[in-house]
């Protein structure tokens, strides 16, 4: 049985309490570095929540997101996005977490693709080295939508295969965009054991047109959907052995009772 873990934008209305709360019967949680930055305060503060997660026996498996540092500016970069990481890294040292994760630029300029690949290689590559010195790994989103500037599997493969050497470099998967894009889930195997996270949605794929926008309002219970996960499940079964994390467009009763109960259907049928 594989470690589940809940997404706090699955309650996002929630604070960051009554999120910890909610989240008690899962093994960890995902938190939000922009909701968690803003609910720090004189009356909250990192110890504050530590303890909460203490508490609750919860573990803080990763810190979201770090964004557009891939295509943004030298001087953007320098003066944001360096200090940005290492407020995310603060933050997870003192609350016991080993992982942020990273999302290269949405980009709607006419770059070449080549031209994308190498500033995305060549900044993450600063971004994960400086991670590495204080023992962070780089959880790298795969979005697979295409205003995305890396907008596939095979195109973060690009990115991440050249870097291959940083130990602290691996790839987040999520299954709604997976289903979105229609990836084919052989391609997952051969990085299976650079994957840090699997995030798993259902979706409702309506037709074959390019889907151009995320919506993440309609991300389902897994299994309720049109996503197959009855192929997919034997795919990470095998090679796969790091937590599941629940992002949902909603928060509901009981998640972790139905969770846990869709993640037993598979394991049997499969």
């Amino acid at each position: 049985m594989r470690s589940l873990a809940l997404n706090q934008l699955t309650c996002k209305k929630k604070d960051i309490i009554k999120f910890i709360k909610i989240s008690n019967d899962f093994e960890g949680i995902e938190l939000s570095f922009e909701q968690l930055d803003s609910s720090l305060s004189e009356e909250l503060s990192l110890k504050d929540i530590f303890e909460y997660l203490s508490v609750y026996d919860l573990r803080l498996i990763n810190l979201f997101q770090l964004e557009d540092f891939s295509l943004c500016s030298d001087t953007k970069f320098k003066t944001v996005i360096i200090p940005t990481l290492k407020k995310m890294m603060d933050y997870c040292y003192k609350l016991e977490c080993n992982m942020l994760s990273v999302v290269p630029s949405f980009e709607s300029r006419d770059i070449p693709q080549w031209r994308i690949l190498r500033r995305t290689i060549e900044k993450l590559q600063k971004i994960v080295k400086i991670a590495y010195k204080e023992n962070i790994r780089i959880g790298f989103e795969v979005i697979n939508l295409p205003k995305n500037s890396i907008p596939s599997l095979e195109e973060a493969k690009k990115v991440l295969t050249p870097l291959k050497s940083q130990e602290n470099l691996g790839y987040i998967v999520d299954t709604f965009y997976l289903g979105e894009s229609e990836e084919n889930f052989e391609n997952i195997i051969e990085i299976m054991d650079y994957i840090y996270l699997i995030r798993l949605a259902d979706l409702i794929k309506k037709n074959k047109e390019k889907i151009e926008s995320t919506k993440e309002e309609q991300r389902l219970l897994p299994g309720t959907g049109s996503f197959n996960f009855e192929k997919f499940f034997p795919v990470t079964k095998r090679y796969y052995k790091n937590y599941f994390s629940l992002k949902l467009s909603e928060c509901q009763k009981s998640l972790y009772n139905k969770f846990y109960r869709i993640i037993n259907y598979f394991n049997w049928i499969i």
